[in-house]
Formats: C-alpha cells, sequence, structure tokens
C-alpha cells in the first residue's frame, strides 16, 4: 500500500498538493514519490529533445562528474589500412 500523501514534507503548496493528491488516489492508490518520479523522468525526457538544453544538461553532467570537455580522438596514420 502506498504511503500516506505528506504535503508538508514536499512543499507544494496549493493547488499542486491537493492535485497530486487526487492523482494518486485515482492512480489505483499510487504513492506521491512514483508519481514524482514519473513525472520527472517525462518531463527531463522531453526538455532534453530541445538542442539548447541538451547541450547545458551534459556540461552540466560533464561538469559534476569532472570529466573533460572533449574526448581525444585517434586517428589512423597516414596510408594505415
Amino acid at each position: 500500500m502506498a504511503k500516506a500523501f505528506n504535503d508538508k514534507k514536499l512543499g507544494l503548496g496549493e493547488p499542486l498538493a491537493s492535485r497530486l493528491r487526487d492523482f494518486c488516489a485515482a492512480n489505483y492508490r499510487a504513492s506521491a514519490l512514483d508519481v514524482i518520479r514519473e513525472a520527472l523522468i517525462e518531463h527531463i525526457d522531453r526538455r532534453l529533445e530541445e538542442p539548447v538544453m541538451r547541450e547545458r544538461f551534459e556540461k552540466a553532467r560533464r561538469d559534476r562528474l569532472s570529466l573533460p570537455q572533449k574526448i581525444a580522438q585517434l586517428v589512423p596514420k597516414k596510408g594505415a589500412t
């Protein structure tokens, strides 16, 4: 069974808190956390379809993970097969 909804913890405010509560009840008593996770995945995936947002996302991820901005590319020596 889903955990009880706790808007104080989420701090969503109204009317969003009531909408989430009602949606969870209508969605086979889904937990608020499961609904939020699903919504975030869908939202992020949709926004990352925008090239500028994708570029900013990838830069933020590289920065967070301390990855190099460019990865060296190896090319064959001239005349090599």
